[in-house]
């Protein structure tokens, strides 16, 4: 599902590269402008309702209230698109813009600067309709990340793969729930018991995110070196086996204890096991039917919305997150060539790439409060060591493994430099913990730090240790893997000379 940017056509003037960017941030400054002038940030008091009335009682007018929904989406998107573009800019991936977008609009800066300016992108009025939109885009996200995923990469894994895959995981995981002794206090929600918080941490410091990766590594230029594929396969292996422990996690959380849980694990687990065995076909079957009664998109699209939220509906009844049931819908989705539901699915995750998602990412940034941080020592030590903890984790955990495996050492901490990249998949996580009671806001603020630095981290990383091919060169959309990259042979350990990077 490669979306590269186009190359720029013969004849196109350079300076639209730098007037294109102009022209978004004046959209996004003219949004703001227009929500100050017209007020669509404060509700009227008693006001009429507009042309359609009296407003009902208790509340706006509806057009009101959409009205303040699409003008604060036009503001997120604008933003965000700006913040994106400016990471993108600086070689990084345009998520890490997004949620600094959101960092800047939050307590932290803007709005503690400007107390009422949260109301301009979230009015009060609008606000559920906004958190609702922003969950929306967490599960069609999640879908799309579990259509991505590639299970035939795992079974043709070697014991190289097995092996690193294995250690990025225990490792960090080990030491992040040994280090949940010393910020229980600091980051556990209150009433949450220690056995769940550990288990949470745990899976949270071994977290790498499989999304953001992809496109780290295609702006590498290792996309088709064994390097990069190792990397992907690596990372594809470390979700499904932290899915699995995040799920124990809340699963431990409502049941109030390990043993208590029991029974909702082997309850996500069968219904896992039934979905895949028998819903795969059954999509299949669907998928060839719809081509041959020319189904039309819209009716595709209905079902595949249907598909994605009744797996997320019921996975939440089951006692876990919801987004389990949609990355379980998403892979489901077929990844035959020339699918008219592939084309649909791609289609509608690009829209929400653009339009809901960055939504809940700048929501993330601002509910993110580094005043109340910098200000508490004991804070600031407990975020030390959570930082510290996932990134020797993560970087011992496959350096180690990796050189144990016969990788040389140079290509071994290159590949503990990638799977340290934890980005969306750590915040998607991050959010369900802290919506379950696992951990507090504070927690929460330190936690997506550590997500962000040590995404940003990756790329001069790679710079240093010379293993990036081509600095800065292609684009992959946000979230999408590389298109079909040639398996490397990880079957056993792999020769220094054939992994070097040209």
């Amino acid at each position: 599902m490669m979306n590269d940017l186009p190359p720029r056509p013969a004849g196109t003037p350079a300076w639209r590269g730098i007037v294109y960017p102009l022209l978004i941030s004046a959209v996004a400054v003219g949004v703001l402008v227009a929500a100050l002038g017209f007020g669509l940030g404060v509700p009227d008091a008693g006001g009429s309702g507009g042309a359609g009335g009296e407003p009902p009682a208790g509340g706006t007018h509806v057009s009101e209230t959409v009205l303040r929904v699409i003008a604060a989406l036009a503001a997120v998107a604008a933003v965000a698109t700006a913040g994106g573009w400016l990471a993108r800019k600086l070689g990084q991936p345009p998520v890490i813009g997004e949620i600094a977008t959101g960092l800047l609009l939050g307590p932290s800066f803007l709005a503690g600067l400007l107390p009422g300016s949260v109301e301009l992108f979230f009015p009060p009025a609008a606000k559920p309709l906004l958190g609702l939109l922003a969950q929306v885009g967490l599960i069609l996200f999640m879908f799309a990340v579990g259509s991505e995923f590639d299970g035939s990469q795992l079974r043709r894994s070697g014991r190289v793969v097995g092996a690193v895959s294995q250690g990025s995981m225990i490792i960090p995981f080990v030491l992040g729930v040994l280090s949940a002794a010393l910020v229980y206090r600091e980051f556990a929600a209150g009433g949450i018991g220690f056995v769940p918080f550990a288990l949470f941490l745990g899976t949270a410091m071994s977290i790498t995110a499989f999304p953001v990766l992809a496109r780290i590594v295609q702006e590498s230029g290792l996309a088709r070196h064994p390097l990069g594929t190792m990397a992907m396969t690596c990372a594809a292996a470390c979700d499904v086996i932290a899915w699995g422990a995040l799920a124990t996690a809340m699963a431990v959380a409502s049941a109030g204890s390990i043993w208590g849980a029991g029974g909702t694990v082997l309850l996500a687990a069968g219904f896992a096991a039934v979905v895949l065995i028998a819903g795969r076909p059954l999509v299949r079957a669907a998928d060839r039917w719809a081509d041959r009664a020319r189904v039309s998109s819209a009716a595709r699209l209905l079902a595949l919305l249907l598909l994605a939220f009744s797996l997320a509906w019921l996975t939440d009844l089951i006692g876990v997150h919801s987004i389990f049931g949609a990355f379980l819908a998403g892979t489901l989705v077929p990844h035959r060539k020339g699918s008219a539901l592939t084309a649909v699915q791609t289609r509608l995750d690009s829209v929400n790439r653009r339009l809901l998602l960055p939504l809940f990412f700048v929501s993330v940034g601002m509910t993110v409060d580094l005043t109340q941080v910098t200000g508490h020592a004991g804070l600031l030590l407990a975020g030390a060591v959570a930082v510290v903890t996932a990134v020797v984790g993560k970087l011992a955990g496959t350096t180690v493994t990796a050189r144990a495996a016969g990788l040389p050492w140079r290509l071994s901490l290159g590949l503990g430099v990638l799977l340290n990249a934890r980005g969306v998949t750590e915040i998607v996580v991050l959010r369900a913990g802290l919506d379950a009671g696992l951990i507090n806001q504070n927690a929460f603020t330190v936690l997506v730090v550590m997500a962000v630095l040590t995404t940003v981290m990756t790329g001069p990383a790679l710079h240093l240790l010379k293993l990036s091919r081509r600095p800065g060169a292609g684009s992959v959309h946000e979230g999408t893997a590389p298109a079909s990259p040639a398996p490397a042979d990880t079957s056993s350990a792999t020769p220094a000379k054939e992994m070097e990077p040209a």
